[in-house]
């Protein structure tokens, strides 16, 4: 009896597609957590996606409310849906109830450990590694054993993650606070695609999970505890696919901060400019590059910068919100060293000392001579020349640049490229505490995506 009893009882398990639909149960139950679901809300639950499933069963495709027809295809390839003889109320409904205890296999769930109530294959349980990792069972094999909870949770995941382009994507991270946030601002969304929508089409922009995890962090309020992913996955018979693409926790916690804190909120639009591509926004490739190429995001905020001193000789009014953020991304998400940052801040005084001292073309010199190492190695040489004829009394016993400074730069292997990224926005950020004037060109910097980046779906829901 008590093995039944816990038939109903959401638990969480290492698997994170079965985590997803269980957030996503909770989250339309209206609880605060998975393992908070009560046993009537469970039951509340999975007949409301009964119902769900019954509504869109006689849709014909184009038609408001086909799109949950068309989820079936991706994610439950042969179920009862499939076949006019059991697209029925009873027949759907059997698909979807727990089956009689005496019929239970004897075996424990392979998630959870919990009493299995039957064997499963890919008409409910996608898939939970890379493609050569089929789920499809074998020969004289019976399939997975799971317990209904478990099985419900792979059901739910039409309300956790979103159908386009054919796939499923949605969110996972091991953070609890976080992803119950994530699934329950996406649950709204996905049930009225399920009401309205008659097609499969990606109706997310370029890179909408990525996008979407972008969003997610910008509204979150609390420090995060771990890294996110961003998971896409098919697993209809003729194409299965499954990715997962993964960002660190200070990359994550990073992202938060350029939404909560109001000194990175000013330069997080010019840092979204700057990854913009001809055909894809700033903010989607930001949102796919915090992804995929993490390390490129700094370089091509400073690359931006470097192209537009280089044209006009002038500091760009971008620099003093942008320059502050790039060297929070370099050492908070890319550890950059405090020793090394020490180094890089005394030469970026000294580079400053001399690029004020001189007209606009030495300051257009010292950015072009940054875009290489070895060009930027035979500016700083040229300028330890004319330090020792020029320097200053006040400076006469310093050299311009020190040999800890210089391997700093360019003899600590991976770290140098970081360090000189570093001290390229180091140079400006004192450059314009010291009053360095701006140009006003860039002020205007706009990007469609920032209409929506912070809408929350749940809280205009409620």
């Amino acid at each position: 009896m008590t093995d039944q009893l816990t038939q109903n009882e959401l638990r969480l398990t290492p698997h994170p597609l079965q985590r997803a639909g269980a957030y996503a149960i909770a989250a339309i139950a209206k609880a605060a957590h998975p393992e908070k679901v009560t046993g009537e809300q469970f039951d509340q639950v999975v007949q409301r996606m009964i119902s769900d499933l019954v509504a869109t069963s006689t849709v014909a495709k184009g038609q408001a409310g086909w799109y949950l027809l068309g989820i079936s295809y991706t994610l439950w390839p042969n179920c009862a849906l499939h076949y006019k003889s059991k697209r029925t109320p009873e027949g759907i409904a059997a698909w979807r109830s727990v089956p009689p205890a005496q019929a239970w296999p004897g075996v424990p769930c392979s998630l959870c450990g919990r009493p299995a109530c039957d064997w499963y294959g890919n008409v409910d349980i996608p898939l939970g590694a890379s493609v050569e990792h089929r789920n499809t069972t074998a020969p004289d094999h019976q399939g997975t054993p799971l317990c209904f909870p478990c099985v419900t949770s792979f059901h739910a995941l039409p309300y956790a993650f979103t159908a386009g382009g054919g796939v499923l994507y949605g969110l996972h991270s091991w953070d609890e606070r976080f992803m119950a946030r994530a699934t329950s601002a996406a649950v709204p969304g996905n049930q009225r695609h399920m009401m309205v929508r008659g097609d499969l089409k990606k109706d997310g922009g370029a890179f909408p999970v990525e996008f979407a995890a972008l969003r997610a962090l910008r509204w979150w309020d609390k420090r995060i505890t771990a890294g996110v992913q961003a998971i896409q996955f098919s697993n209809s018979t003729r194409d299965m696919k499954f990715r997962v693409e993964d960002m660190g926790q200070p990359l994550a916690e990073w992202l938060r901060s350029t939404a909560s804190d109001t000194g990175r909120r000013a330069g997080v639009r010019f840092l979204a400019r700057a990854q913009a591509t001809a055909k894809v926004s700033g903010l989607r490739m930001l949102a796919w590059r915090a992804f995929n190429q993490p390390d490129q995001i700094p370089s091509r905020a400073t690359g931006w910068l470097r192209d537009r001193i280089t044209e006009t000789g002038r500091i760009p009014a971008a620099v003093p919100h942008l320059a502050p953020l790039i060297r929070t991304y370099l050492m908070e998400v890319l550890h950059v060293l405090e020793k090394d940052v020490g180094h890089v801040t005394t030469i970026a005084r000294r580079i400053a000392d001399v690029v004020t001292a001189d007209d606009d073309k030495r300051l257009k010199k010292f950015v072009v001579a940054t875009r290489r190492p070895n060009d930027l190695k035979g500016w700083l040489r040229s300028q330890i020349a004319d330090w020792a004829k020029k320097r200053p009394a006040e400076a006469a016993n310093e050299p311009f640049i020190t040999v800890p400074q210089w391997r700093v730069l360019f003899d600590s292997g991976n770290t140098s490229w970081s360090a000189r990224e570093l001290l390229f926005v180091a140079v400006f950020e004192e450059l314009c505490a010291r009053g360095a004037t701006v140009t006003a060109t860039d002020e205007t910097t706009t990007d469609e995506d920032f209409t929506t980046l912070d809408t929350n779906d749940q809280e205009e829901s409620d």
